[in-house]
C-alpha cells in the first residue's frame, strides 16, 4: 500500500458555472464573473488508498465579490503558504513571455449535487491553434476512473487570461494521452491493484485541445526527450490559493527525476519533479507548463516548456503537503507526444 496519497493539483478548482459570464463562441476579449451567490466550490482532489477523490466542498466565494462585474481585488490573506512568509509566487505579466502564450481552462462538470461546476486548469498554445494541458483536466481519473468525464467541447480557453479578462477560443475537440486511461475492470481490483494502476498513469497525465482560432501571441516552444539538458524551471499558471486564481503566477524550482530520491512506489525515471520555495501554488496549476530559461526576451534556447504541472502527494486523507514546495509531472517523450499532437491537429481523427 502507498505511504501517501495523490493530490491532482488543479482539477482541482471548480467554480460554479454561473460564476463565467461570457460566451464561448469566437475569439475576442471577454470578461469572466466571480461567483454567484458566494458559492465557488473547491474539489480536494485527495486519492483514497480506493482511488477515489474525496466528494467536493462548499468553501465560500472565490473574493467575496458579488455577480457583477466589478473592480478586481484580492481576497484577505490570499497569500497563504505553508513555510516562509516570504516565499511567494511572482505574479506574471500576460503580455510578455512566457506568460503570453498562457491562458485559464475552463470546462462545465455538472454533477447531480453540484449542477453548475466548472472546472479551470491552466493550459498554453504550443501550436498556432494546439493547446497542451494535464490529462486530467480533460479526465479526472482520479473521482472517476471510469467515466463518464465532463464534455471538453463545451469549454472555453481564455488566452492571456488576468483579472477576469482573456482572449476567448471555443474547443474544437481534446484527446489525452492513450496511455492516460485506467483497467476497464478498476472498480474490480483490489485496493493495492487500484493504487498500483494509478501510481503508473501518473507517468503519462498530459492531453491535447484543439481550439476554433489561431493564436494572436504565437506558441510556446517545447523540448522533448530532454534529460540532462535542464535542471530548473518555473511553474506559471492559475493557483486559486494566490489571489484567487485571477492573475497568473511564476513559482520558480529545481527539477529532477523521481528516482532520484527515496519517493516509494513514484520512484520513477520517467516522472519529473520541481521542487521550489512556493507551497500555495497548487490548484489551478495543473497543465500550466513548467518554463526552462524563462525570460520576457524571446530567443532560441529560451522560455521551453518541458513539462505540465500534474499532481504533489499529500499526508493521509487531508491537504498537507507530504512534500511541501514538490510538484509532479510526466517526463514528455517523442514517442508518446508526436502521435497524439498529430491527432489532435487532425480534428482528433
Amino acid at each position: 500500500m502507498r505511504l501517501f496519497y495523490l493530490s491532482l493539483i488543479s482539477i482541482a478548482v471548480v467554480l460554479g458555472a454561473s460564476a463565467f459570464g461570457t460566451s464561448v463562441a469566437g475569439a475576442g476579449q471577454v470578461a469572466v464573473r466571480p461567483p454567484a451567490n458566494n458559492a465557488a466550490i473547491f474539489a480536494d482532489a485527495v486519492l483514497a488508498p480506493n482511488g477515489v477523490r474525496r466528494k467536493p466542498r462548499l468553501e465560500g466565494s472565490v473574493d467575496g465579490l458579488d455577480p457583477a462585474f466589478d473592480p478586481p481585488h484580492p481576497r484577505e490573506n490570499a497569500f497563504r503558504l505553508a513555510q516562509s512568509s516570504t516565499s511567494v509566487a511572482t505574479s506574471g505579466n500576460p503580455v510578455v513571455a512566457p506568460f503570453k502564450w498562457t491562458g485559464l481552462l475552463t470546462i462545465p462538470a455538472p454533477t447531480k449535487r453540484y449542477p453548475n461546476e466548472t472546472v479551470l486548469c491552466t493550459a498554453q498554445f504550443i501550436k498556432p491553434n494546439v493547446l497542451l494541458t494535464a490529462g486530467h483536466c480533460i479526465k479526472d481519473l482520479a473521482s472517476n476512473p471510469t467515466g463518464p468525464w465532463p464534455d471538453p467541447t463545451k469549454g472555453t480557453f481564455l488566452l492571456q487570461y488576468q483579472n477576469r479578462v482573456g482572449t476567448s477560443f471555443s474547443i474544437l475537440c481534446a484527446a489525452t494521452n492513450p496511455l492516460w486511461t485506467l483497467p476497464s475492470n478498476f472498480n474490480s481490483l483490489t485496493s493495492a491493484q487500484q493504487d498500483a494502476a494509478q501510481n503508473a498513469i501518473m507517468l503519462h497525465d498530459f492531453a491535447m485541445i484543439l481550439v476554433n482560432g489561431t493564436s494572436q501571441t504565437g506558441a510556446m516552444p517545447y523540448a522533448l526527450d530532454w534529460k540532462g539538458k535542464y535542471n530548473f524551471a518555473d511553474r506559471i499558471g492559475y493557483p486559486a490559493d494566490i489571489l484567487g486564481d485571477q492573475i497568473i503566477q511564476d513559482a520558480p524550482g529545481v527539477v529532477f527525476f523521481a528516482n532520484a530520491i527515496p519517493i516509494g512506489d513514484l520512484a520513477s525515471p520517467n516522472l519529473v519533479i520541481q521542487w521550489g520555495p512556493v507551497t500555495d501554488a497548487t490548484q489551478g496549476m495543473s497543465g500550466g507548463a513548467w518554463v526552462a530559461n524563462s525570460s520576457v526576451n524571446e530567443g532560441p534556447g529560451k522560455n521551453v516548456l518541458i513539462a505540465v504541472t500534474s499532481f504533489g502527494p499529500t499526508v493521509g486523507s487531508s491537504s498537507q503537503p507530504l512534500y511541501p514546495g514538490g510538484t509532479f509531472a510526466s517526463y514528455l517523450t517523442a514517442a508518446e507526444f508526436n502521435p497524439l499532437l498529430a491527432f489532435v491537429s487532425n480534428g482528433c481523427k
